[in-house]
């Protein structure tokens, strides 16, 4: 008999992993469920070997002909290619960016995409460090980069993966906003690269106090007059001449793309740079704060910086973000008010996020008694597919846009707001539908390997309530809805079902109709909860 609820540890583990297996569950009962959280807290500098050893063995397709571009040539290509872009000098991705159809084919930047994520689909799948993977997803989305944006910010992506996003997942915030304020990608995408001396751009000052820190709340308008000011001296919010001082503050804040310097044109490779021939030294009152007097290299931007990192709304902003991502459109206020306390408790810890999920997770029980509301997007319910049912995801140039139409593929949202974690834009029909034909497709991509039939005991797939209740275990750790169940089983009990095909057919067609009754139970209500 299944059990009737599932077991805490595994509500625990779905709600900060990309899916719950077996496996996991198992350590977790072993070694205790501060013990797993204190793991994953303390990942490698990079990917854990096994996997970084996996990464190094993919290779994608890339095929195109000879041709010219508008000033140049290129000879064609056939061949299997390590994911060798992943790792590329910032300077490499930027040429192809900005000489893609010019002297080199276009494919080449359209391979940068894919092999990015091709790599996100595999690490997400199989890294041991599931924790780091989930926050690496929560902040991709909190300084969202819509991928068509810009061809260059686009190309220099896998920058900001490696560089911005993942090293700084349980860092310190403050550190994790500079390292975005400097991130060629995030600079192109919201146009701080061409904010100027005599005309600093705007948009990159208002997304940052906005979408990134004190959040829409915290927004006050055209509000005249001085806004009270909280317990570190900054005003409670911003107006929109905060957003024209924010944008002052940050102008010089730019990318090398061959424009005047102090003294000499800069070179064109796309790195980071203080330009002071491009900052504006007019800047005045910003959040209630006199700024005029700091004239060092990057001094005002860096004080903007610390007055939204440390601003109470701040993290008042982020912790409710991040509990929604965990637990769902109401999530318990105990967990928010911890969070918060911990944030500000934190501010200069180089661990600081890190704390923060330490508290939520480890310091009150919510994390396995809160209740099962939370909707996986569409993403998350393939990758979790892939890991109940331990498939082995290798790349894929599908996976660049196979979910772009439900706006859920890596940078697929192209505004800077970010998708959308509610459950009713994931629960629309037509995003429902879509997504139950991705599960009915994705594990018959041939780069995605399974062993299902050798993974069920011959007990198990003997009968058709045997092995509907085996893999509904297996993936979900409960049993699901008596309507659902029985549909499972009767689908089981007709001829394209495992029992009757497992007499006298073939291995690979035994191993299709797993995969088919393993998409069906994806489709149910509850694996599309975590």
């Amino acid at each position: 008999m299944l059990p009737t609820k599932a077991d805490p540890i595994r509500v625990a583990l779905n709600r900060v992993t990309f899916g719950a297996r077996d496996l996991d569950v198992a350590t977790v009962q072993a070694s205790g469920w501060p013990a797993w959280v204190t793991d994953q807290l303390a990942p490698p500098v990079g990917d854990d070997p096994n996997l970084a050893a996996f990464l190094a063995n993919q290779t994608l397709h890339i095929e195109y002909t000879a041709g010219t571009g508008t000033q140049g040539s290129w000879a064609a290509v056939k061949e299997d290619r390590p994911l060798n872009y992943l790792n590329a000098d910032p300077a490499v991705l930027w040429n192809i960016g900005g000489q893609a159809g010019v002297t080199i084919a276009s494919n080449e930047r359209l391979r940068i995409s894919q092999e990015l994520a091709a790599a996100t689909w595999i690490r997400n799948t199989h890294s041991h460090y599931q924790l780091r993977e989930f926050m690496t997803d929560f902040w991709h989305n909190h300084f969202n980069i819509g991928k068509v944006e810009n061809a260059l910010a686009t190309a220099l992506l896998p920058v900001y993966d490696r560089a911005a996003i993942r090293p700084n997942v349980f860092g310190n915030f403050r550190a994790l906003l500079e390292a975005n304020a400097t991130s060629s990608s995030m600079l192109i995408y919201l146009d701080n690269w061409v904010s100027t001396a005599t005309t600093p751009n705007e948009n990159y000052g208002s997304e940052i106090m906005e979408l990134h820190t004190l959040g829409g709340a915290a927004y006050y308008g055209t509000a005249s007059g001085t806004l009270p000011t909280g317990i570190n001296g900054t005003t409670v919010g911003f107006t929109d001449a905060d957003v024209v001082q924010a944008s002052r503050a940050m102008s010089g804040w730019t990318i090398q793309y061959g424009q005047r310097g102090a003294s000499t044109a800069l070179p064109n490779n796309g790195l980071f740079i203080y330009n002071a021939a491009q900052h504006n030294t007019q800047a005045g009152t910003l959040l209630g704060i006199d700024i005029s007097k700091l004239t060092g290299s990057m001094a005002q931007g860096r004080k903007f910086l610390d007055m939204i990192a440390y601003h109470p709304a701040t993290a008042t902003f982020i912790c409710t973000k991040l509990a929604k991502r965990i637990f769902g459109d109401t999530p318990p206020q105990s967990v928010i008010d911890r969070a918060v306390a911990m944030w500000n408790n934190t501010q200069l810890a180089t661990d600081q996020i890190g704390q923060v999920l330490h508290s939520i997770l480890l310091d009150g029980d919510e994390i396995m008694t809160a209740p099962i509301i939370k909707v996986r997007r569409p993403y998350e319910r393939i990758i979790a597919l892939a890991r109940t049912t331990d498939m082995v995801v290798n790349a894929s140039t599908v996976m660049t846009s196979v979910l772009d139409p439900l706006n859920d593929g890596l940078f697929a949202w192209q505004a800077p707001n970010g998708r959308p974690d509610t459950n009713a834009y994931w629960l629309a029909t037509g995003a429902t539908i879509a997504t139950w034909n991705l599960l009915l497709q994705v594990p018959y991509y041939p780069e995605i390997k399974t062993s299902l039939a050798m993974e069920t005991p011959l007990s198990a797939a003997a009968t058709a309530t045997g092995v509907v209740e085996y893999w509904v275990e297996r993936m979900v750790g409960m049993e699901l809805s008596a309507s659902a169940m029985n549909m499972l089983i009767s689908d089981q009990a007709t001829s394209v079902g495992v029992p009757s095909l497992l007499k006298s057919n073939s291995a690979v067609i035994i191993e299709s109709a797993y995969r088919r009754l393993i998409s069906l139970i994806a489709t149910a209500e509850e694996f599309s909860l975590r």
